[in-house]
C-alpha cells in the first residue's frame, strides 16, 4: 500500500500479482504436531485445576495447582485496595484536561500531541511470571502490569524521552554485561582486594514517588540539554510527571485493584524514576565513603537497574558501604554478596574471576532455572531464525569471555544444540565463519538492505521465502516473525482479558436484512465507536453515520451485539488501508449491496 500511496501504482499492481499469485499456488503447510499431541494441548489449555506459567528468567514454563498460583499472587501484591469501578475514564480526563492545555499553547507537535493524548484509553492488566531460579523463597511470584494503551503510556514514553539522555551521563550507568566486561578489562587487580554485587531490594515499588521526582527535577536544572527534547518548562514537566505517576492500579481476575503511596508498576517512566533516584542516593553514599575517617576506598562501582558491582581492599569496607548506602533512604535497602572462596563473583550473567596477575578472567554464567531447551529445528521458525539463535549465543560467548575460557563455552553451546536436534556439522561450520568475521572485523549486518523500507511477514513453512522473493523483486527488505510457541500458547490464559472489542481497530456490523455490512476503522475502542454509531441511530444524525442513514430506511434492525473486531489495530495508515481492503472483501460498499458509503483511503484500485 506505500507503493500506492506514493503514486507507484504500476509497481504496487506487479506486487500484488506476483503474491496472489504464490498464495494460489503454493499448498497450505501442514500441522507440525500430531493429533495425539494437538488432543493434549487442548485439555491442558482447557483444564480450570491446573494452571501454567512462564518462568522468570529461562525459556521453562511450570505446570501449578490454580489456587498455589492464585495464593502466591496475593502473597507478592499484599496489603491492596478493591475498587468498585474501574478509574481509568476519570484518570484519562484528567491527563485530557492537561494535555489540551499545554497543546493550546503549541508545547507539543502534532505528531507528539498524537502520540500522547490517550482518546479511548483501557486499564493496566496484571498478570504473574514465576521466579523459578528462587527455591529457597518457595518460587514466588514476580508480578508485570501491561500498560499498553492505558490513559498514561504515551504520555510516559514522551517523559522518558526528555529525561533519559541526562541520566545516560552518569558514570555509575551500565548499559549491558557487555558494557560492564569492556570497563572491567582496563582495571589493574590486586590480588587481596574483594569484589561484591549490591542488590536493592524490590526496587520499583520502593520507590519514594514526591522524592523521585524532585530528584529527576533537580537533574534537569542541573543539565538543561533536556531543552532539546521538549518545550515544556521544568515546573511543566514537574506536573506531568506527578499526573503520570498519582495512581497505581491494574485489573486482575476481572477485579480492578489499586496499590497506595506506589508509582505504576510497568510503566517505562518508572524505570527512568528508579534509576535517577539509585543514582541520586549512591552519588551521596559516595561521597560519604569518601568523607569517612578513614576514607573508604571504594575502587569501582557500577550497577546496572538494581544489581552493582563494587571493588574494595576488604569485606568490612564492603559492609561498612553497604550501612552507607541503606541509610540515605528508609525505603531503598541493599542486600549484599560476597565472592567465593576461588575469588568469583556472579554478576549479571557473567562469572568474574580474580586472576591474582593483576586482572579478572571472565566466563558465562547460568542461573539454576536456565534450561538450555532450544527452539526445535523441525518447529515452524525461519531457518535464519533458528541459525540467528545459536549464533547469538556464540557472539555473546566472544563478547563476554576471556580467551581461556571461550572455546569451553562454544563447545558447551554446540552441544547443547546438538540434544535439541540440530546438526554438528552446520553447528561448527557456523562457529567457523563468526571466527573469521571476527579475526576480519567484519559485520553481518547489511548497511545497503537496513536502508530499504522494512516488510515484516508471519512465518510459514515453503510460503514465505516465495512471498520474501516477491517483495525483494519491488525492493523490499523482509523480516519474518515467528508464530506463538507452546509456552506462549499454555500460558495465555493466565493474563487479564478485557471485554469484548476493548481495543482500536476495524470493526464489522452487520444488519438483519440482506445487505452485505458495514467496515468501520477506530482509534477508540471498537466497543465505543458502535456505542456512537448507535447514539447517533438514536438521534437521526444521518449525516454522521452510514448505519445511522441505513437504519432511517430498514425495520429490520441492525445487530449491535454482534458487531466484531476484525483486526486490532493502532497505526492509523495501518486502520485505513485495512479498512479499504475489508471493504472490498466484504463488498460492503453501496453500489454493491452494502452499508458504507466510500470504499475507504489509500487502496485507489480493485484487485
Amino acid at each position: 500500500m506505500k507503493l500506492e500511496y506514493n503514486k507507484d501504482n504500476i509497481a504496487a499492481q506487479n506486487l500484488r500479482k506476483d503474491i496472489l499469485k504464490t498464495l494460489k499456488m503454493c499448498k497450505p503447510p501442514k500441522d507440525n504436531l500430531s493429533k495425539s499431541q494437538r488432543k493434549a494441548l487442548n485439555e491442558i489449555k482447557e483444564s480450570n485445576l491446573i494452571s501454567i506459567y512462564p518462568f522468570d528468567k529461562g525459556s521453562g514454563f511450570v505446570r501449578i495447582k490454580k489456587e498455589d498460583a492464585v495464593q502466591k499472587i496475593k502473597d507478592q501484591i499484599g496489603e491492596i485496595n478493591t475498587l468498585a469501578e474501574d478509574p481509568t475514564n476519570s484518570f484519562a480526563v484528567k491527563i485530557k484536561t492537561t494535555l489540551s492545555k499545554l497543546n493550546k499553547k503549541n508545547k507539543f507537535t502534532k505528531e507528539e500531541y498524537e502520540v500522547i493524548y490517550p482518546s479511548d484509553p483501557i486499564a493496566p492488566r496484571m498478570y504473574s511470571v514465576i521466579k523459578a531460579h528462587k527455591p529457597e523463597k518457595n518460587y514466588p511470584m514476580r508480578i508485570i502490569v501491561s500498560t499498553v494503551g492505558t490513559p498514561v503510556y504515551g504520555l510516559s514514553q514522551y517523559l522518558v524521552s526528555i529525561i533519559q539522555f541526562s541520566l545516560n551521563k552518569c558514570q555509575i550507568r551500565l548499559k549491558n554485561s557487555v558494557d560492564f566486561v569492556e570497563k572491567a578489562k582496563q582495571w589493574t587487580i590486586s590480588k587481596n582486594e574483594i569484589q561484591v554485587s549490591y542488590d536493592v531490594v524490590n526496587l520499583y515499588p520502593s520507590v519514594p514517588i514526591k522524592d523521585a521526582i524532585n530528584v529527576v527535577i533537580n537533574l534537569l536544572n542541573n543539565d538543561q540539554d533536556y531543552k532539546k527534547y521538549t518545550k515544556l518548562s521544568i515546573n511543566e514537566i514537574k506536573s506531568l510527571l506527578e499526573l503520570c505517576l498519582s495512581r497505581c492500579y491494574f485489573l486482575w481476575d476481572d477485579k480492578i485493584y489499586e496499590l497506595e503511596n506506589a508509582g505504576p508498576i510497568g510503566l517505562s517512566l518508572m524505570v527512568v524514576m528508579a534509576e535517577a533516584f539509585l543514582q541520586y542516593i549512591e552519588n551521596k553514599a559516595i561521597q560519604e565513603a569518601l568523607n569517612e575517617n578513614p576514607p573508604i576506598d571504594l575502587k569501582s562501582y557500577h550497577r546496572y537497574v538494581d544489581d552493582s558491582h563494587a571493588r574494595f581492599p576488604n569485606i568490612d569496607q564492603a559492609e561498612k558501604f553497604k550501612e552507607i548506602l541503606n541509610k540515605q533512604n528508609k525505603n531503598i535497602q541493599y542486600t549484599i554478596e560476597h565472592e567465593n572462596e576461588s575469588k568469583t563473583l556472579n554478576f549479571l550473567d557473567v562469572s568474574i574471576i580474580n586472576t591474582l596477575k593483576g586482572k579478572y578472567d571472565f566466563n558465562i554464567h547460568r542461573k539454576q532455572a536456565i534450561t538450555n531447551i532450544q527452539i526445535k529445528p523441525t518447529s515452524s521458525h525461519n531457518p535464519k531464525v533458528l541459525d540467528g539463535i545459536f549464533k547469538g549465543f556464540i557472539h555473546r560467548a566472544f563478547k563476554l569471555c576471556s580467551e581461556n575460557y571461550i572455546e569451553k563455552e562454544i563447545e558447551f553451546l554446540i552441544d547443547t544444540f546438538i540434544e535439541n536436534g540440530y546438526e554438528k556439522k552446520k553447528l561448527i561450520d557456523i562457529v567457523k565463519l563468526m571466527r573469521q568475521n571476527r579475526r576480519n572485523n567484519i559485520n553481518d549486518k547489511n548497511d545497503n538492505q537496513q536502508q530499504k523500507q522494512t516488510i515484516t511477514l508471519p512465518w510459514i513453512p515453503r510460503i514465505s521465502p516465495k512471498l520474501k522473493k516477491n517483495f525483494k523483486k519491488a525492493g523490499y527488505h523482509v523480516v519474518f516473525k515467528s508464530q506463538h510457541n507452546l509456552c506462549n500458547i499454555l500460558t495465555s490464559k493466565n493474563k487479564c482479558t478485557l471485554p469484548i472489542n476493548s481495543n482500536p481497530g476495524v470493526y464489522k456490523v452487520t444488519c438483519s436484512c440482506d445487505n452485505k455490512p458495514y467496515i468501520g476503522e477506530t482509534k477508540i475502542q471498537v466497543r465505543n465507536r458502535v456505542k456512537q454509531h448507535m447514539d447517533q441511530v438514536e438521534k437521526g444524525n444521518y449525516r454522521n453515520s452510514a448505519l445511522a442513514l441505513h437504519a432511517k430506511s430498514c425495520n429490520k434492525g441492525i445487530n449491535w451485539e454482534k458487531a466484531e473486531t476484525i483486526k486490532t489495530e493502532r497505526n492509523k495508515f495501518q486502520r485505513k488501508v485495512r479498512e479499504a481492503l475489508e471493504i472490498q472483501k466484504n463488498k460492503a460498499v453501496a453500489d454493491e449491496g452494502g452499508l458504507n458509503l466510500d470504499q475507504g483511503q489509500y487502496v485507489t484500485s480493485k484487485f
